[in-house]
């Protein structure tokens, strides 16, 4: 069975270790500071934001903000890159430090989960500024460095508690949501779900002329992955490259197919991150590798979104 691990990215305040990728422009910009703490759709500096805003008990509010950047998970031993929502952080609007007492997230002090996950907290620090905490956790993270995937244990910046105060009012009940932006990023996309139907395929066997379900060869796999969004493709690589739209290979997008060798001969489908899902050969079957690790010729665009 393909073994497949979703890794939880590094990620800081207003970014993440790998590169976030913003798509298209939009009409709506938000102010930074309101990302965290306004429910809604945020556009900041080029990157889109997600925040949902909830009663986190009858005196505290809690949002959780998600970034649209790039996910990380392992599929049959190589890591894959994908555009998606990320989880960026949980802010606690501001109320009384009184009702943090007992609660280890608003008091500096180490403590571990009931699921053994180990946490941190520090208070009042320069990093958190007067009247505030910032929490942290100890998570598995993926990092990327000169195109290579490493994975690591790290401290990871997690939720942000922050305290009322004379000048500070406290506040006790969810903001007034943020104006929507019409282009805001959506996963699950067609494009994804393409990306995804081959991604399942990775470790099945290369079978000159076969399109699944068990085995492939390269415009096989490609027609089996749009097949599963009710797209047919031609059969042959070299029939495919006229199914969509060319587009540049310097600006393809997760779903591409992307063609090799002249004349073409080998299809594979664009996921993001530098790399293809393809089915190479005998030896390799259906696999994940760089996107110029054979000669690139063509891309062209099926499926828009």
């Amino acid at each position: 069975m393909l073994k497949r691990t979703t890794i939880v990215l590094v990620t800081a305040l207003l970014g993440v270790v790998l590169g976030i990728v913003p798509l298209g422009e939009a009409k709506a910009q938000t102010n930074a500071t309101t990302v965290y703490t306004q429910p809604g759709d945020h556009l900041v500096n080029g990157r889109y934001w997600q925040t949902d805003c909830e009663k986190y008990s009858t005196t505290v509010v809690r949002c959780t903000t998600d970034i649209w950047g790039t996910k990380v998970a392992k599929v049959g031993g190589s890591y894959v890159a994908t555009n998606g929502w990320v989880f960026n952080n949980m802010t606690y609007l501001p109320s009384a430090r009184s009702s943090w007492a007992k609660n280890p997230l608003g008091k500096t002090g180490s403590w571990t989960a009931s699921d053994g996950r180990k946490w941190k907290t520090e208070c009042d620090t320069a990093a958190t500024g007067k009247n505030g905490c910032r929490s942290y956790s100890l998570t598995s993270v993926v990092e990327s460095a000169s195109g290579k995937f490493r994975q690591s244990t790290k401290w990871v910046f997690n939720n942000m508690v922050q305290f009322s105060s004379s000048s500070v009012p406290a506040v006790t009940k969810i903001p007034a949501s943020s104006p929507d932006i019409s282009n805001m990023p959506v996963e699950n996309s067609k494009a994804d779900k393409v990306v995804a139907a081959a991604l399942s395929k990775v470790g099945s066997s290369y079978r000159h002329a076969s399109a699944g379900p068990s085995s492939f060869d390269c415009s096989g796999l490609t027609s089996y992955a749009y097949k599963q969004i009710d797209i047919t493709l031609p059969r042959t690589s070299g029939s495919q490259v006229s199914a969509g739209t060319k587009v540049s290979t310097s600006a393809l997008k997760p779903g591409d197919l992307v063609f090799y060798y002249s004349p073409i001969s080998h299809v594979g489908i664009y996921i993001g991150g530098g790399q293809i899902v393809d089915a190479a050969n005998p030896r390799t079957g259906v696999r994940v590798t760089s996107v110029n690790s054979m000669p690139l010729k063509a891309a062209v665009r099926v499926v828009n979104s």
